[in-house]
């Protein structure tokens, strides 16, 4: 009996003693738990790290290209200017012509006899009218008459200078230096006044046509240089010298003119070509295409690192693209660009910026 009493007390007094240790232990334990928090929300947090580059502009020539072809840089069309049969046509299709070249004739048929009659007549006024001069100054012819005598002789010299060109007519020139392209008639046809004769085009100078859109017609000037790559590889430089004033309604585009000497009229009209004129020097900046980002709305741009280690967002334009990257304007000089970790900042975020070694296009 009092060895169980005894046994039951130990084992009292151990339990209690387990349940105080318990208590003891897990009040320290709390309370180290509480320390490391408290000491964690006290330390700053670490910086992200990314690599930044500053920026220079360089000078960009560029060159504005577009889909042309070649034109003549005029064509005329001879009509015939009074009726007559054609007794000759002296040039032949294709051939070069010089200015005042015959191009065709017509039979002058009784003009020249018109013609003796009418300077005849002319002669006959003239006689009376100098007589009624004479008349009228010795009081023995009124002035009326007068006045009728010389009505009658401009009459007779106005028919006379009407037939002397009509008679000139019967011969078509060639009104400028050119090609004649095409040839509507023979020798024999029976042409009225209006019917065509033929047509000449001037390939010296040669056209190269092309049109340009609204965001380029206005950094093209006239007079500027330009070139022609024909369909062939045949190159040709030349000089802008039209620019339309009015767009296209169908394509909203503009007509240029780039004006080729052509003396020995190799280059033909009709050839498919590429123009490349060239655009003003701009300044602008080259960044590779892996460092843009976009902004909340949409805008494309890149982040920086301004004063203080603060990102800041840039919104960019895009001028072009090169083997270098990508030409860019909305940058300036010394901006601090970050070339590696923008995608895990954010603007207004503060950063550890390192630069980063310049490369090729910076």
């Amino acid at each position: 009996m009092r060895t169980s009493v005894i046994i039951a007390g130990v084992l009292a007094i151990g339990a209690t003693a387990w349940i105080v240790s318990g208590q003891v232990g897990g009040a320290d334990r709390k309370a180290v738990a509480n320390g490391t928090a408290e000491a964690q929300q006290q330390a700053p947090k670490a910086l992200v790290s990314v690599r930044v580059r500053s920026v220079a502009a360089r000078t960009r020539k560029d060159y504005l290209v577009v889909n042309g072809r070649t034109e003549e840089s005029r064509k005329v069309t001879l009509r015939a200017e009074t009726d007559g049969p054609i007794i000759t046509v002296p040039s032949i299709e294709g051939r070069i012509v010089a200015a005042g070249d015959v191009i065709a004739r017509q039979s002058i048929e009784d003009r020249n006899a018109r013609l003796s009659e009418a300077m005849a007549l002319v002669k006959q006024r003239e006689i009376e009218y100098r007589a009624a001069t004479e008349l009228a100054k010795k009081g023995f012819r009124s002035g009326t008459k007068l006045a009728e005598a010389r009505a009658q002789l401009d009459a007779a010299r106005a028919s006379t200078k009407s037939m002397r060109i009509d008679l000139a007519r019967t011969t078509l020139k060639a009104p400028f230096r050119g090609v004649m392209e095409t040839r509507y008639v023979e020798k024999g046809d029976y042409v009225k006044a209006g019917d065509n004769i033929a047509k000449i085009v001037d390939l010296d100078p040669v056209l190269a046509v092309g049109s340009a859109s609204e965001r380029d017609v206005g950094s093209i000037s006239i007079g500027e240089p330009g070139q022609v790559t024909l369909i062939d590889g045949t190159t040709a430089s030349g000089n802008v010298r039209f620019i339309a004033s009015v767009a296209d309604p169908d394509t909203r585009s503009f007509r240029i003119e780039l004006e080729i000497a052509n003396p020995d009229h190799r280059i033909r009209a009709g050839l498919t070509g590429k123009l490349t004129l060239p655009l003003p020097e701009v300044r602008a900046h080259v960044i590779s295409p892996a460092v843009l980002t976009l902004a909340d709305d949409g805008r494309i741009g890149v982040r920086v690192v301004e004063e203080n280690d603060i990102v800041q967002f840039k919104s960019i334009s895009i001028l072009a693209e090169s083997a270098e990257g990508i030409w860019i304007s909305g940058l300036k000089d010394g901006d601090r660009l970050i070339t590696v970790g923008h995608e895990y900042v954010r603007a207004g975020q503060k950063v550890k910026a390192a630069p980063e070694t310049a490369k090729a296009g910076s």
